[in-house]
Order: structure tokens, then sequence, then C-alpha cells
């Protein structure tokens, strides 16, 4: 009886201290898991510290556990890789090639500035561009509208092999009347896999030859004699008819290049109203005694 209740006692007294041993560690791991300032910290390298706050700031709105653990996996591995690379170079680099104050302060000065400028800009910058003034600009610049791939206006439409009506669809294609226009939009909205149609708009034909099973190797040559087109692969027959062409060289037509001349225009108008605005407000400075500039010697 003796015997047994020594041997219970020492199995009690064994578990006592395996649990005694894994609160330590636990505590030991808390106590290791906090700053000096008693923050907890995700990973260190010496004496630099990733926070939980610096991992929840990269996590997505609504992510799920299982893209949360991955992100948060690759973030901390890149985050301890640059720490380590970055004390490295600061130990191993001399001095003088660590000394950026200089560009550093540039660059937060043209950073505050360029964010003045958007404001200054978003508030103040007329965005009306004109009919007139993009054909003013067109034709005091058009030698400088150099189309540098040939451009079409055309119809296109792909259809399975298996579309209905085939013929009567080939006859309203070709024909150029409104009526039959109407009739082809309503037929490839039931029908048609893709089309583009009905629109005056110029396409960059190499762009509309992507689209077609079709290989030209002389677009000049290819344009001026063929208005219609009709191939097939295994699955589908493509249609295009050619209204109006462009060959590369030529001048672009205004119509094609409205968007590049509007951006044009108001790029401009962004750096004269910021000029005008910078020399505003040196002059103001100037006048208000702010600004003194002295002869270097």
């Amino acid at each position: 009886m003796l015997k047994r209740l020594k041997i219970i006692f020492g199995i009690k007294q064994v578990l006592v201290l395996f649990l005694l041993l894994i609160i330590g560690l636990q505590l030991v791991s808390c106590k290791r898991n906090k700053t000096d300032s008693g923050q907890s910290y995700v990973a260190r390298v010496n004496n630099v510290y990733l926070l939980p706050s610096d991992i929840r700031q990269i996590l997505p709105a609504n992510v799920t556990p299982q893209d949360s653990a991955v992100i948060v996996e690759r973030f901390i591995n890149s985050w301890v890789s640059k720490q380590v690379f970055f004390q490295e170079a600061r130990k191993k680099l001399p001095a003088d090639k660590q000394n950026f104050e200089r560009q550093i302060e540039e660059y937060r000065h043209s950073l505050i500035s360029f964010s003045y400028e958007n404001e200054l800009v978003r508030e103040q910058l007329d965005t009306v561009v004109t009919e007139r003034q993009l054909a003013e600009y067109y034709q005091e610049y058009k030698e400088d509208f150099r189309l540098r791939d040939a451009i079409v206006k055309a119809d296109y439409v792909k259809l399975p092999m298996d579309a209905p009506e085939l013929n009567k669809f080939i006859r309203l294609f070709r024909s150029d009347g409104p009526d039959e226009a109407a009739l082809i939009e309503e037929y490839c909205v039931q029908n048609a896999a893709t089309y583009f149609t009905g629109s005056d708009s110029w396409l960059i034909f190499n762009d509309l030859l992507r689209e077609v099973p079709l290989k030209v190797s002389n677009p000049e040559s290819y344009l001026h004699s063929n208005k219609f087109v009709e191939v097939k692969d295994e699955n589908f027959r493509y249609f295009v008819k050619i209204h109006d062409y462009q060959l590369q060289g030529g001048v672009s037509p205004l119509s094609f290049e409205r968007d590049n001349i509007r951006s044009i225009l108001l790029n401009q108008r962004r750096h004269e109203l910021i000029n005008r605005i910078r020399n505003e407000i040196l002059q103001d400075a100037i006048d208000r005694g702010q600004v003194e500039i002295f002869k270097y010697e």
C-alpha cells in the first residue's frame, strides 16, 4: 500500500512539473515576444520589430482566413529578408555612401509640391475643350500626326457555324442602306458571338486582324483590293466590311486624333496654370519681403 502511494505520488509530481514547465515556457515566450516598451511583435531583426499593426495594414478587406495566412507569411518573410539585408548594408557600407539626407529632403519637397499642384489643377483647370479648339490645333500641327499603322472604318461580325439564315445575313451585310443596318444589328444581337457594326470610329487595322483568322502581308494592296472579307475556321465564320481606310505614313484624320489632341491641350493648360501660380506666389513673397537674394562670391 505504501509502495503504491509512492508510485502515485511520483506520477503526480511528474505531471505537476510538466505543467509548470509548459507554463514557464509560455511565460518565457510571451516575455521574448514583447519589445522593451511592452509591445507584442511578430518578427525581429536585431532591435527592429515587425508589429501586428504593421501586418493589419497590408491585409485586404474581406480576405479569407486561408488567403490571409498566405499573405501574412509572405509579408513576414519579405520583411525579414529586406531588413536583414538593409542592416548588413548599413554595417558594411562606408558612412559617406549612406548620406542621403539631401536627396530625401529634395524628394520630400517634390512630393509636397506635386501634391499641391494637383490640388490647384483640380480646383482651377478649365477642362472644356471645344471642337473648334481641336480643329485649330489639328490644322496647325497636321504634319505631326502621321499614322504609324494603317487604320480602317469597318463592320465586323463573328458568327457560329450553325447561325440561322446565313444567306439573308450576307445579303444584308453587303448592302449599305440604313434600313439594312438596323436589321444587321438585330441579327447580330440574336446570333453573333461578337460584332462591331454601325460605328464611324477608326480602328487600327492590325487590331482588327487579331480578331480574324487572316494574314495580310501588304495592308496597302489588301485594303485597296478588298471591301468585303469572309473567312472561317473550325467553329466560326468571320465577316468584315471596309468602309474607309488610311495607310501607314499618311496624315491621321482628326477624328482618330481627337483624344490625343485633347490631352495635349489640357497638358499645355496645366503647365501654363502652374507656371502662372508659381510666378504669382513668388512675386507675392518678394513683395512681402519674405525673399532675400545676395550676390555669391
